[in-house]
């Protein structure tokens, strides 16, 4: 019951995670062009470059928890193909597991990062947070545009998020606790790549 409702939430965040990447991959292409385009008139727009840089970033946190749950990320593929099938799928829990465990702590340090409850004990007084901590997470800004940093930074603790849900839900396909899903996964692997 659980494993389903994990099978579930995977697949939904999946598809959120499908549609936020296709989006950045268009930002991306439009404010590149944009600015190559205007340059050859001898404009440059600076905060179009800003743009392009931070849609980057967050495409290749959410490319890399799309990859994780296609089982299409970076693998040693020569073990798996001479090895038997019943170490083979030994292996694929082993990652599974260690990918939660990376997902778990990645969550945790973020909520170290962030410190939100530290933020309340300040009556959520951004100043009086950095003046006992030190932790100027809230006030950083971007070079050129000057949007708070925070609001990018937030894709750190969602990709946590998503690699751990995505992770557990790979290891009860591994453990058949749940069947795997043909949908979605199978459209993000790779042409002749069975996960």
């Amino acid at each position: 019951m659980i494993a389903r409702l994990l099978s579930r939430l995977s697949a939904s965040i999946a598809v959120v995670e499908k549609i936020a990447l296709m989006f950045l991959i268009l930002a991306i292409f439009c404010f590149v062009l944009m600015n190559v385009v205007l340059r050859v008139f001898g404009v440059t727009i600076a905060w179009a470059d800003e743009v392009a840089v931070y849609s980057m970033i967050l495409s290749g946190f959410l490319g890399a928890s799309l990859m994780l749950r296609a089982r299409i990320d970076p693998a040693v593929l020569l073990l798996h193909a001479i090895a038997p099938p019943a170490v083979v799928q030994v292996l694929r829990s082993i990652v599974s597991f260690i990918a939660a465990v990376f997902g778990i702590s990645l969550i945790y340090m973020s909520w170290l990062w962030f410190n939100p409850m530290a933020l309340a004990v300040a009556d959520f007084d951004i100043f009086t947070f950095e003046g006992t901590t030190f932790n100027f997470v809230y006030t950083d800004s971007t070079p050129v545009m000057g949007l708070p940093l925070f609001y990018f930074y937030l894709i750190i603790p969602v990709f946590a998020i998503a690699v751990t849900v995505h992770a557990i839900t790979n290891l009860a396909e591994d453990l058949g606790l749940v069947k795997r899903p043909g949908g979605l996964a199978r459209s993000l692997q790779a042409e002749g790549y069975e996960g």
